[in-house]
């Protein structure tokens, strides 16, 4: 097995050395043909070829290893299957949950010569009656106080929103201290403090 093995090595030498010879003789022909001087234009030429040797394989190796192959192809389209090293786009993100829509009933509170009112508006109807009789309907509130007129007021529910328009009753409409009158039409008080109807003082809130 060692005399194989070093028969090998020494008929690869030979061919090495008969590769040098004839690579030797043909750049001494080059440089004939060129007109360089001697040894010099030797030196030249093979340093030339040893530079072209040595950049072409980098750029071979460089072309290689960035290209893509058609398994990476089928790696990106595979079920599941992510890219660690490359991060996803702002584009890619799925976009934020919408916020739920508040749905908590309206509720007016406060308290009127006949007792405590608790006032509930929880969106089935569209438009309720403040009035200072007892109530008939499903979408009449009773305020119940001589000052509040029957019907006084109406409220609207729309969404998250809460309208208000005042009837043009004797005993008025207030708004956190400001008058409402039956010429200003619905007015927003989702964000009032207190509602005067009347001389019943009413306080927002969302139950």
């Amino acid at each position: 097995m060692g005399m194989e093995i070093l028969g090998l090595f020494g008929l690869s030498s030979v061919f090495g050395l008969i590769g040098l010879v004839l690579a030797g003789w043909m750049a001494w022909r080059i440089v004939e043909k060129t007109g360089l001087p001697g040894w010099a234009g030797l030196g030249a030429i093979l340093l030339t070829l040893t530079g072209i040797g040595m950049i072409v394989p980098l750029i071979l190796l460089w072309v290689f290893a960035f290209m893509r192959w058609p398994r990476d192809e089928m790696a990106a389209a595979a079920p599941g299957a992510s890219s660690p090293a490359r991060p996803a786009s702002p584009g890619a993100l799925s976009p934020p949950p919408a916020a739920l829509a508040d749905r908590r009933p309206w509720r007016l509170s406060g308290l009127s010569a006949g007792g405590p009112v608790v006032l509930s508006m929880d969106g089935t109807q569209p438009a309720y009656v403040l009035t200072g009789a007892a109530a008939q309907q499903a979408n009449e509130l009773c305020v119940p106080d001589p000052t509040v007129g029957q019907p006084h007021a109406r409220l609207f529910v729309s969404g998250g929103r809460l309208g208000l328009e005042d009837l043009g009753t004797p005993g008025g409409t207030r708004i956190d201290g400001a008058r409402l009158l039956p010429e200003h039409g619905p007015r927003d008080i989702s964000a009032a403090r207190a509602i005067h109807v009347g001389t019943v003082e009413l306080a927002l809130s969302r139950a």
